[in-house]
């Protein structure tokens, strides 16, 4: 079971764009604003009055269907059922909106996998529903490349009896490479085998391509799936460097170090300083962070803190994360920009389950 890690361990391989919406209201943005400076609970109180008030409006249903992910990453007992239902509903009441669709999607993709967590009877049920779901993005926005990224990701990863197909795969990358280079080579990349060499793949992607930011940290991201932290570190900090948006990639090598210091025991210590440095790199990178960004950090500090036996650092990071947020992600993997951003600014985002950094 690779699966139910996913969402809770893995963070962002985040390809975006803003997609504005009209509709916006007031009430709907300071809920926004209570939620984003650590006032979820509250936020979530106003946001249900007014879906109850009117539960045809679709900016209050995502946006309340936003605030209770945040919560349930902040281990609050919300049942995912109604993020999937709130989100659905945003779609039924704005169905054009591809923003809308895609989250609905996106959450109908989680629950699936927490149907396969609890080995539930309903689980290649849910797939399918999160495919069509996914389709019906493709159907709004054919160029929605992120949508398609996830239909390969289920067709291509998951076995015959919960969804795969691997002819529909194939046919998900000929039309991603027909419609964008770049993205039809992270769409074949998906596709092969466990014996290629993706250090090389992505190497030929660059000389074709050009050696860009997402090539960049493809790079990186294929020398750490080898075990080579140097490489990994030096392609991934290049990225960051040619796109500054990328400053997740800190995050994702705070993660990897983290990782390996329970996998290779002889070097825990270096491994949890170098995790502790990455940290300090995202924290300390400009524009400044938002206040769940922050806080998770903190709160990823005092797990780091907690692995090298410091009780009082560890209590020190998860007060300061606190603080900041009471509903901070307790999840290792750093929450979508789809979770925090304005709700008229939001960006749609492809996060592979599949890949560990």
């Amino acid at each position: 079971m690779c699966c139910i890690t996913v969402v809770l361990l893995f963070g962002p391989s985040v390809y975006s764009r803003n997609i504005l919406f009209n509709d916006s209201k007031t009430s709907v943005l300071e809920a926004y604003e209570m939620r984003i400076n650590g006032n979820a609970e509250k936020a979530e109180s106003l946001l249900s009055e007014l879906v109850k008030n009117d539960s045809t409006d679709a900016v209050a249903c995502f946006e309340l269907a936003r605030t209770k992910q945040h919560l349930f990453l902040g281990g609050k007992q919300i049942p995912w059922e109604e993020v999937v239902k709130l989100s659905h509903q945003a779609v039924r009441y704005n169905p054009e909106n591809e923003v809308y669709a895609f989250y609905f999607a996106y959450c109908s993709f989680f629950n699936a996998f927490v149907s396969m967590m609890q080995q539930a009877p309903d689980v290649a049920e849910k797939i399918t529903l999160a495919c069509d779901a996914f389709g019906n993005v493709l159907k709004l926005d054919p160029d929605c490349h992120e949508a398609r990224l996830y239909l390969i990701d289920i067709y291509g990863q998951l076995p015959v009896e919960m969804g795969g197909n691997k002819e529909k795969a194939m046919a998900c990358v000929t039309e991603m490479n027909n419609r964008n280079m770049l993205f039809g080579a992270m769409a074949g990349a998906r596709l092969l085998p466990d014996t290629a060499n993706h250090i090389f793949y992505w190497q030929k992607v660059g000389k074709e391509a050009g050696m860009n930011a997402q090539v960049l940290e493809e790079i990186g991201r294929a020398y750490l799936l080898n075990s080579d932290a140097d490489n990994g570190t030096k392609y991934f900090l290049e990225a960051i460097q040619a796109d500054n948006s990328r400053r997740y990639l800190y995050m994702h090598l705070a993660r990897y170090h983290l990782m390996m210091s329970q996998e290779d025991p002889g070097n825990k210590e270096m491994h949890l300083e170098k995790s502790m440095l990455m940290v300090n790199n995202y924290l300390q990178s400009v524009p400044a962070l938002i206040p769940p960004q922050k806080a998770y950090a903190n709160g990823f500090m005092a797990l780091i803190r907690m692995l090298a036996g410091d009780d009082k650092g560890r209590n020190e990071y998860q007060e300061s994360a606190s603080a900041i947020d009471p509903f901070y992600s307790r999840a290792t993997g750093m929450p979508s920009e789809m979770l925090y951003c304005r709700p008229d600014e939001v960006k749609i985002q492809y996060e592979s389950f599949f890949n560990p950094f």
